[in-house]
């Protein structure tokens, strides 16, 4: 699978960011990425199932196909070594599967879920439809790759699908990390009573931030800093608990 590194890798041992985009569309989460390698850490974005380029998709269009994937990555280029997993939208969905497959074989893990869909009062297409306009109040076209979008026609619809069926409440509750919930303040798909039950019910977890950021849906475009900061905590965090696992 493709997977896109900003900068030099610093570090074989450091924390690594690895970011899963919502949609299979990486483009938009690069500034992220960027602010993330200007504060010390490394970044990687993972190309799932791969609208990023027009090689043959490594998976399945799909929440649990891609979350599965993106484990597997993990266990094979940063074994013995932090990682941050932050999941947006769709793709924060999908990283949820990937903190409960990794959380069985691996400690030093925090997991941050960004502007997580669908909040249950919106898992109708009509409903979903009605909070779009709202969720994206702040961002703008120049956010999009035209060429991811085309690669992703058909894929993005079952994605969305995907998603629509999946209820995250239920299972963020077996997460036995760090955990991170967070959302642009502007976000409509992510409602604050949203944030806060997911962050309830991570009854497993260790510690649970919540954080509501500047921004709507794609504030990793649009506020990179803010949301890099946020990373920079959940590496502390996944190194924290590591050592007191240890």
């Amino acid at each position: 699978m493709r997977s896109l590194t900003v900068g030099e890798q610093r570090s074989s041992t450091g924390p690594l960011v690895v970011i899963v985009p919502g949609l299979g569309l990486p483009f938009y989460t690069l500034p992220t990425a960027r602010a993330v390698v200007a504060r010390g850490l490394d970044a990687a974005v993972l190309d799932l199932p791969g609208f990023g380029s027009s090689r043959p998709w490594p998976t399945r269009p799909s929440i649990h196909a891609i979350g599965l994937t993106a484990a597997r990555w993990v266990e094979e280029t940063a074994s013995g070594r932090p990682v941050v997993v932050l999941g947006h939208s769709t793709g924060g969905q999908a990283a949820l599967t990937t903190g409960l497959a990794l959380s069985a074989r691996r400690r030093a893990l925090a997991v941050v879920l960004a502007g997580t869909t669908f909040a249950p009062e919106q898992r109708r297409l009509w409903r979903l439809a009605a909070a779009t306009p709202l969720a994206y109040r702040d961002d703008g076209p120049a956010e999009l790759d035209p060429g991811e979008l085309y690669r992703g026609r058909t894929g993005i619809v079952a994605m969305l699908h995907s998603g629509l069926r999946d209820a995250p409440e239920q299972r963020i509750s077996h997460l036995p990390v760090p955990l991170t919930v967070t959302a642009g303040v502007h976000d409509a798909f992510v409602p604050v009573p949203w944030l806060d039950r997911l962050a309830c019910s991570a009854r497993s977890a260790p510690s649970v931030r919540t954080s509501l950021l500047d921004g709507s849906h794609n504030n990793l475009f649009t506020h990179p800093d803010a949301v890099a900061d946020l990373l920079a905590l959940a590496a502390e965090d996944a190194v924290q608990d590591a050592a007191h696992a240890g």
